[in-house]
């Protein structure tokens, strides 16, 4: 198929406009280039996956994701530290991707959008509870289960007594709003952690009023991009093993 000028100018324009922003409001101008002139649409798919990423449209909104590790603008642990300074060592990198899983896995309920998005909000305080009961849960079942750690590419030990042992209760802020957000707390971390969905404006960070609130575009991230996934489901299904645990312990009582 044999391209105008003007095709290869209005896809550029958007690929680059879509590359510094990743998500597009479908009823923006530029983004109806993409659902509307075949061409041009053509042109901006084979210039993604030439860079190893992903265009997909909803009704709401056209996004541009990485695709995986052989992307030049994959994320590495060297761009994630250079990016948000917190992130000292691969423990805290590794550590920051499950506090992301645990978040998801409190908003996912359902994989649907049968509820209201405000509603879906989940407090910091509620967030570090599931954390803790998650990794104390990963960590006695790595002490019973030689294999656990490695069958789940999670470094379970080290992550725990980051957690755990080296990271300290969030203290309130001075001002009596909010809490500390130093990265040397549990708070302040899970705030650094989740700054990467807040920057892409897939959530609502209201940290002085203690909760955090996913946007539709979070969903349809997890819609497109997770729902299926091997390795998303395999830890989705981690934290739901946790998360029955005290069902399954009554019900052994009873």
């Amino acid at each position: 198929m044999s391209y105008t000028n003007e095709d290869i100018r209005k896809a550029s324009e958007l690929f680059f406009h879509l590359l510094k922003n990743r998500i597009l409001p479908a009823n923006d101008i530029l983004a109806s280039q993409y659902y509307d002139n075949n061409e041009v649409r053509e042109i901006l798919n084979n210039m993604a996956e030439e860079g190893g990423l992903r265009i997909f449209g909803t009704r709401q909104n056209l996004h541009l994701v990485t695709e995986g590790e052989n992307s030049v603008f994959a994320t590495t642990y060297t761009h994630m530290r250079e990016r948000y300074k917190k992130l000292y060592r691969k423990k805290h990198f590794y550590l920051a991707n499950i506090i992301i899983c645990v978040y998801l896995a409190e908003i996912d309920r359902g994989n649907n959008f049968s509820f209201r998005i405000e509603d879906a909000g989940i407090s910091y305080y509620k967030l570090e509870e599931v954390i803790t009961n998650t990794l104390d849960s990963w960590k006695k079942r790595s002490e019973e289960e030689d294999s656990f750690s490695k069958e789940f590419a999670i470094a379970i030990d080290e992550i725990h007594n980051l957690w755990s042992v080296e990271m300290s209760h969030s203290k309130e802020a001075k001002d009596g709003i909010g809490f500390s957000l130093s990265a040397q707390t549990r708070l302040g971390f899970i705030n650094e952690a989740l700054k990467p969905l807040e920057q892409e404006n897939l959530i609502i960070n209201l940290y002085r009023e203690n909760r955090l609130i996913p946007r539709d575009e979070l969903y349809e991230r997890l819609e497109n991009l997770y729902h299926g996934g091997d390795r998303y489901e395999e830890i989705m299904e981690l934290i739901k093993f946790v998360r029955e645990e005290p069902k399954d312990a009554k019900a052994i009582e009873d």
